[in-house]
């Protein structure tokens, strides 16, 4: 191919020979030329969307950009310390749990079971333990973990799934415990105690015939603080010529206490007493051979015997006469 250039009307004519092979060189090297300046501009592009408009650089190139990484690891850190809070507030309702498990073991479980229980906790090993946590994104290889937060979207699940267990076990052991407390189930005598009468047919100390006893006598001396048994109203609180000094509490569900001999009434009647209150003191009043503590449980003015009743260690055995 040859080209012929004239420059103006008095110029002189030049002549080009282009060769086919170096036609090809020339458009080869002009399509590198746009090549280059088209990577350069995408190239620039990218960044410019790096860092304007990250959604058009994943767009772009299929990346997480930094900029999104640092915001990832934002939104992680947000929803872990969401779930450090909810185990914290597990943690502290575990413990109100426990603490309520605990007061309802105290008021219905007999000392000796209780016993057996301390003993077999004291055998047990050291443990290990303490909520679960998991890694904060800058501690894991991000792009490794890309199940991470649908992990913590879960364990956020059954987090709170927990807390609502743990909420309705609460209320429950709380139903428990507030029906447990107005019951005469408290030992009227704190320590230091033993028994000189059984309920049932015994002598009859004054009169040495066959009789019944319609309750248990706590040996005790003069002056030993007298509680009440269980929440109540004291319908009852005077002198009474065979039972002396006499206090009676009315509880709930029909059963009733009655606490005789007392040295010293420190109630009244229509009083409200609380469960392990002191409402009197030991004495020898009414008729007694010394000092003493009868003790009474009605329900629905059948009398019970006391001893299936009282959550306590057994006291020493009955000396009958």
């Amino acid at each position: 191919m040859q080209i012929i250039w004239i420059s103006g009307a008095t110029s002189h004519c030049r002549k080009f020979n282009i060769t086919k092979t170096q036609l090809t060189r020339f458009a080869a090297a002009l399509g590198i030329l746009f090549i280059m300046l088209g990577s350069a501009v995408y190239f620039l592009g990218f960044r410019v969307a790096i860092k304007f408009d990250p959604g058009m650089a994943r767009d772009m190139g299929g990346v997480i950009t930094s900029e999104e990484l640092y915001h990832l690891e934002d939104e992680y850190r947000e929803k872990l310390a969401k779930l450090q809070g909810n185990l914290k507030a597990m943690d502290h309702k575990i413990d109100a749990l426990s603490k309520i498990n605990e007061q309802y073991a105290a008021l219905a479980t007999p000392l000796p079971l209780k016993e057996k229980r301390k003993d077999k906790d004291s055998e047990a090993s050291a443990g290990k333990g303490g909520p679960y946590l998991p890694l904060l994104p800058y501690q894991v290889n991000f792009y490794e973990n890309a199940g991470l937060r649908v992990d913590l979207s879960k364990t956020l699940e059954t987090t709170v799934s927990l807390n609502q267990k743990i909420q309705s076990l609460k209320e429950v052991w709380l139903e428990r415990y507030e029906r447990l407390i107005p019951l005469p189930t408290k030992p009227p005598l704190a320590a230091g105690y033993g028994l000189s009468s059984n309920f049932g047919a015994r002598i009859d100390p004054i009169t040495n015939n066959p009789a019944f006893h319609p309750g248990i006598d706590f040996n005790a001396k003069p002056g030993t603080q007298v509680l009440a048994a269980g929440n109540g109203t004291v319908i009852r609180a005077k002198q009474d010529p065979e039972l002396g000094n006499v206090i009676e509490i009315k509880h709930t569900e029909g059963f009733t206490s009655l606490y005789a001999h007392c040295q010293k009434l420190l109630v009244n009647q229509g009083d409200i007493v609380v469960r392990g209150q002191l409402i009197a003191e030991v004495g020898n009043t009414g008729r007694s051979t010394g000092p003493h503590l009868h003790f009474s449980i009605y329900k629905n003015g059948t009398l019970l015997n006391p001893m299936d009743v009282l959550a306590f260690t057994k006291p020493a055995a009955a000396k009958e006469n």
